[in-house]
């Protein structure tokens, strides 16, 4: 019986692209598909930290509520899901709030590790 798999969106498909340039092998099970997964979010990271835009960015509030905190996570996972992960990390690093960076590097972990270990 073949297993239904839905249509992947471009920005899932972009991480997917980037994560076969840097890693040659399908991760063999779950924890090495996080370690990987990990691996590939923290790349990209550092290549948009260098970006000047992001080096120029004003600092955002440490301290804001945690429904704000919500909103703004939310609204970062659904632009990495559906633009890439580049510009989900863009709009979570203006932030310049640590929390909020953390928040989303797990998230992203638990979303693309699911991809990861189904293709």
């Amino acid at each position: 019986m073949e297993r239904f798999q839905p249509e992947l969106k471009p920005g899932e498909k972009k991480f997917l692209e980037k994560f076969e340039q840097i890693h040659k092998e399908k991760p063999k099970d779950y924890k090495g598909a996080k370690e990987k997964v990990s691996l590939t979010i923290e790349k990209i990271k550092e290549e948009i930290e260098e970006l000047p835009e992001i080096k120029r960015e004003g600092e955002f509030h440490h301290n804001i509520p945690i429904s704000q905190s919500i909103n703004i996570l939310a609204q970062a996972i659904q632009i990495a899901i559906n633009e890439g992960v580049e510009k989900g990390l863009k709009f979570i690093m203006i932030t310049n709030n640590p929390y909020l960076i953390d928040a989303f590097h797990d998230l992203l972990i638990g979303h693309f590790v699911g991809l990861v270990m189904k293709k």
